[in-house]
């Protein structure tokens, strides 16, 4: 029985160093809790070897310093991994809510005398020895047993004290911690030649890194989508740039109908030349707010250029385009004329002669609002 428990360990540290690789690749290393579950890990790794040496060692019925130290080494790692589990929990807390790295003292304080303990009693025989091969456990082994399962009690205690910062999810998971060990408690109070202790820390290790790789996976993604929301986007106007507008054309042509509005500012030139660029830019800004209020989401809005601005409106009835339509040339109408505009609406898969369409009575409309104010383009760009 002991070499297949030597055997399931052996085959556990060959998985727990897949992970340890990919936590070395793939992990945000400037993250201190994932820095600490490195080190949890590979504390679980240095764990199971020296305890499948244990039960080798003891199924060979060999004897000697050597394997004193082994087993000494295979009982006081156990003690390390709770350690840096607790580093990791509170570092994880750490990341919502203000917690004190204090706060493992008393495991620090647990694993040092349980060390002491296991170091002692070896030597003194109180808490194992090996005699021709055969090992016996003396009257410390309670003890050393006992301190361990105080630490994850106390570890435990604190994971539920903030509980309302976890969540029910983070809660889960790293409760493996817990749980696994205690279902391996049960099992040797039942089958004590059972001894999971290892084997159920590196099954939370495996349940604890998915969990990591996902929670890295999605900061990725949203990252991701972040950054190409921002490369769209229009940092004066929030609406889309020329990106945007190209990768909505792209889209546009999925639809049957496709209604489009070609806005140019008027005197916005002007504006920059006697008033400055700031009220150029308040100015561009009024005209996008005006655009957002007419069309409410109704289609992507972009800034194609400096003055220039285009809406799409796929697979919306002509009646309502109509509507639309003149709901904008009030709007303009209202605040003084602020931009000239052009339509056109008909099969998506006009695009480009929809959008030439509309941007030639855009300039028609531009050449009719010079006329129409006794405007000049040359003079007001002189002046």
């Amino acid at each position: 029985m002991t070499l297949l428990i030597a055997a399931a360990e052996l085959v556990s540290i060959e998985y727990l160093l897949i992970i340890l690789v990919s936590l070395i690749k793939n992990l945000d290393k400037r993250s201190v809790s994932n820095r600490f579950y490195i080190a949890f890990t590979v504390s679980a790794i240095v764990g199971l070897l020296f305890d499948a040496l244990s039960y080798i060692t003891e199924e060979q019925q060999i004897g000697g310093i050597v394997v004193i130290l082994i087993n000494i080494a295979a009982f006081s790692t156990i003690n390390i991994c709770i350690t840096l589990f607790a580093f990791y929990l509170i570092a994880f807390i750490r990341k919502k809510q203000g917690i004190s790295y204090r706060s493992v003292i008393p495991v620090l304080i647990i694993t040092v005398v349980n060390i002491l303990l296991i170091i002692i009693g070896a030597v003194n025989e109180q808490f194992f020895s090996i005699k021709e091969g055969i090992y016996a456990y003396g009257p410390w082994s309670r003890y050393v047993t006992l301190m361990p399962i105080l630490s994850v009690i106390y570890i435990l205690f604190v994971m539920i004290y903030y509980f309302k910062y976890l969540g029910k999810r983070d809660m889960a998971v790293l409760s493996s911690f817990v749980v696994f060990p205690i279902i391996s408690a049960i099992i040797l109070l039942f089958f004590p030649d059972l001894a999971f202790g290892y084997i159920s820390t590196s099954l939370s290790c495996v349940v604890i890194y998915t969990f990591i790789r996902r929670e890295e996976i999605i900061a990725a993604q949203n990252r991701e989508k972040i950054e190409k929301e921002l490369s769209t986007l229009d940092t004066l106007t929030g609406l889309l740039n020329r990106r945007g507008y190209n990768q909505a054309i792209e889209k546009a042509a999925e639809h049957t109908l496709l209604g489009i509005v070609f806005c140019d500012l008027n005197a916005l030139k002007y504006t920059n030349d006697n008033f400055g660029h700031a009220a150029g830019d308040a100015y561009i800004q009024r005209f996008a707010d005006i655009l957002r209020k007419v069309f409410d989401d109704l289609g992507p809005i972009c800034r194609i250029s400096g003055d220039e601005f285009v809406v799409l409106l796929c697979d919306i009835p002509e009646d309502k385009y109509n509507e639309l339509k003149n709901k904008l040339n009030s709007a303009i109408m209202e605040n003084e004329r602020i931009a000239s505009a052009g339509y056109a609406y008909g099969d998506s898969y006009c695009t480009m002669e929809l959008l030439k369409a509309a941007e030639e009575e855009m300039y028609v409309d531009k050449s009719r609002y010079y006329k129409e104010t006794g405007l000049e383009r040359r003079r007001q760009m002189s002046n």
